[in-house]
């Protein structure tokens, strides 16, 4: 496995990762209207591209790739806001999670200098929380977050080293 700064012409894979990953997910959270939402708003091509020179240009941004056999298998995005580095992005292929490949990128963005390190998630995401609690977050606090029309308690998990 090979882990690589993401570049633009990664962003219709990147797209088709978070769909899929996201699909996978949440399809016993979010209802099939928002998940209907989802599939149509979200990670536009030109949006990911844009987040992925944003990392380029910027010091306070890390958008990565995870790669096997030359195939990109999943991605993170990391933004340093007021001195914490939140993991916006965080997805692996289904076929391709418990594997490592997820520990092995958040490593990466610490090996980078994002730390400390929090990240929102779901309550009912059972798999990212246990995964994320696994590794060493911690839960923080919980609020609540309106997703495409859908009102979801999210907890913020933070890693501190």
């Amino acid at each position: 496995m090979k882990i690589r700064e993401a570049v633009p012409t990664d962003a219709r894979r990147i797209h088709d990762i978070a769909i899929a990953s996201w699909m996978d997910a949440y399809q016993e959270i979010y209802s099939s209207s928002s998940r209907t939402h989802f599939m149509n708003e979200a990670y536009p091509q030109e949006e990911v591209v844009r987040a992925i020179r944003m990392a380029e240009e910027s010091r306070g941004e890390y958008f990565i790739v995870s790669m096997i056999d030359d195939e990109i298998v999943g991605f993170a995005h990391a933004m340093e806001v007021d001195g914490v580095w939140e993991i916006i992005r965080l997805f692996v292929l289904p076929d391709y999670q418990q594997n490592g490949i997820g520990r092995k990128m958040i490593k990466e963005l610490e090996q980078l200098g994002a730390a400390p390190l929090e990240v929102y998630v779901e309550s009912r995401n059972y798999q990212a929380r246990n995964f994320l609690i696994s590794y060493g977050f911690q839960e923080v606090s919980e609020s609540s977050e309106e997703v495409f029309g859908q009102t979801e308690p999210v907890v913020r998990l933070m890693l501190t080293r």
